[in-house]
């Protein structure tokens, strides 16, 4: 923070979120259901549980039972291992061969691959936040525009740098990390001044990730964007 106690501005797609403080903390407030019937069950399991389904149309999913049973038959046969519980998007190098960021393409593919059509991005996404919440984000249609030009171009530096496997032509994770790595000591900075605001803002500061703090910042640009 600056001398007069302000965090200073985050960049989010390209975006500057100038006063990411006022941004986060009206979040909270607005919707603090939202919170404590999804965000904050965040990391409680290690798989998906009838309870981890559910929370997920606090965020409005629209799992309706048969995508409900979907996720969670996936779930008993996904390959948790590959991604320890307090695994961080930041510490995924995509130029690591083998490492976190493919164990981690790995355990999504399984639920995204043979996904049925009622099934997408933002149903999985949401569903595997709750698992590993400083590891993937949210990914629904306001972010994926968001990032959509971010995205390709580092996709496209991706597959000049590693020619050993084939990249999609938008790498999200591989683009929100980068803001992530970026913004790191702003984030430090955002929950320390979280915590002086009190009452629900407070709580937020030590239960949502670095991941989902910049999902929320991506919301508030996704809404002039």
């Amino acid at each position: 923070m600056d001398v007069n106690g302000n965090v200073p501005p985050i960049q989010v797609a390209g975006w500057k979120v100038d006063d990411p403080l006022s941004v986060v903390s009206d979040y909270c407030r607005a919707h603090a259901g939202t919170l404590r019937r999804y965000d904050f069950l965040a990391g409680s399991a290690d798989a998906l549980t009838p309870e981890l389904v559910t929370a997920t149309t606090a965020i409005h999913s629209r799992i309706g039972r048969p995508q409900a049973a979907w996720l969670l038959t996936k779930s008993a046969s996904a390959p948790w291992a590959k991604v320890d519980r307090e695994a961080l998007l930041r510490d995924a190098d995509p130029m690591a061969a083998g490492a976190l960021y493919e164990d981690a393409e790995l355990l999504y593919a399984h639920f995204y691959r043979d996904r049925p059509r009622d099934i997408d991005h933002a149903t999985i996404s949401k569903a595997l936040h709750l698992t590993r919440p400083g590891f993937f984000p949210i990914l629904d249609r306001r972010l994926l525009q968001l990032y959509h030009q971010r995205a390709r171009a580092v996709a496209r530096d991706l597959t000049d740098q590693r020619r050993d496997r084939r990249w999609p032509r938008r790498t999200y994770w591989a683009a929100i990390r980068a803001d992530l790595l970026l913004a790191s000591d702003a984030l430090d900075e955002l929950r320390t001044a979280m915590r002086a605001e009190g009452d629900l803002v407070k709580e937020a500061a030590d239960r949502l990730s670095d991941v989902r703090l910049l999902d929320v910042l991506c919301w508030s640009v996704g809404s002039r964007y």
